[in-house]
C-alpha cells in the first residue's frame, strides 16, 4: 500500500513539473483567465434563454401599426416540458463543474465538514464519484445538445466542452503559474 502511494506521488509530481516546464507563469494565467471567462459566456447565455421573455414595455393597441398587424406572429418553437427539465438538469450539472473549478471555490471547507460528518473512506468514494458522475453529465450534455432540439443546444454544448476543458486544464495552469520562473 505505501509503495503505491510513493509510486502515485511520483507521477503527480512528474505531471506536475511537465506542466512547469513547458508553461510560462504569465501565459498560464492568461490561459486560465481566458478559459474561465470563455467558460462563463455560454453558462450564462444558456441560463439566460432559459428566463421567460418580458412583456412590452407598454400594450399595443390593434390597428396602431397595419404593417404589424398584416405580419404573421412569431412562431414560438413547441419544446416538450421533458426536454426542458433534461436540459435544466445537465446545465446544473454543468454549472456546478464550472462553479467547483473556479478559483476561490471553497472546496477546502466542504472537504472539512465531509470529513468531520464521514469515514476517510466514504468521502474518498464519495469525491471519486461525484467526479466521474459530473465529468460524464458533461459528456451527456454535449450528446444530448447534438442529438436533440432546445432552447439551449448551442450554449449548452459549447458550454460543456469549455468547462470539460477547463475542468481538466485548470490544476495545471494553476501550478503553472503560482510557481515562480
Amino acid at each position: 500500500m505505501h509503495h503505491t502511494r510513493k509510486r502515485i506521488d511520483s507521477a503527480n509530481y512528474n505531471h506536475n513539473m511537465l506542466a512547469l516546464l513547458l508553461i510560462d507563469h504569465r501565459i498560464a494565467l492568461v490561459s486560465l483567465a481566458a478559459l474561465l471567462i470563455a467558460a462563463a459566456i455560454p453558462l450564462a447565455y444558456a441560463w439566460a434563454t432559459l428566463l421567460p421573455d418580458e412583456p412590452p414595455p407598454f400594450p399595443i393597441e390593434p390597428g396602431s401599426f397595419p404593417a404589424i398587424d398584416q405580419e404573421p406572429g412569431p412562431v414560438e418553437p413547441s419544446t416538450p416540458k421533458r426536454e426542458v427539465i433534461i436540459s435544466v438538469a445537465l446545465l446544473a450539472c454543468v454549472t456546478l463543474m464550472y462553479l467547483i473549478r473556479f478559483p476561490g471555490f471553497p472546496n477546502a471547507v466542504f472537504i472539512r465538514w465531509l470529513d468531520a460528518v464521514l469515514s476517510a473512506a466514504t468521502a474518498h468514494w464519495l469525491f471519486v464519484f461525484a467526479r466521474v458522475f459530473l465529468i460524464t453529465a458533461a459528456g451527456a450534455a454535449i450528446l444530448y445538445a447534438v442529438l436533440r432540439r432546445s432552447p439551449v443546444r448551442i450554449p449548452l454544448a459549447t458550454a460543456a466542452a469549455l468547462v470539460l476543458l477547463l475542468w481538466f486544464l485548470a490544476p495545471l495552469l494553476r501550478i503553472a503559474f503560482l510557481t515562480p520562473s
